[in-house]
């Protein structure tokens, strides 16, 4: 079963050197569409944590930048 562990990516860092054209994503937003403020959802201090420290590695790996929008 582990004879072929080396062939997958284990997390983000794993995948160094993938062409951006394959999972690059950007979304299509109407221009004059108007911005909707949703209520800030509360999370519990162990998810949150965890959520931080993800964000935190796919940021390291280039997998994900952060967006502005102009409001």
């Amino acid at each position: 079963m582990n004879e072929h562990a080396n062939l997958f990516a284990w997390c983000a860092t794993d995948m160094l050197g993938i062409d951006p054209r394959v999972t690059f994503h950007r979304l299509s937003v109407y221009t004059e569409a108007k911005p909707i403020a949703q209520k800030r959802r509360k999370m519990g201090g162990e998810k949150r944590e965890a959520t931080k420290a993800e964000v935190h590695k796919l940021l390291l790996a280039c997998f994900i930048t952060e967006a502005t929008y102009a409001t």
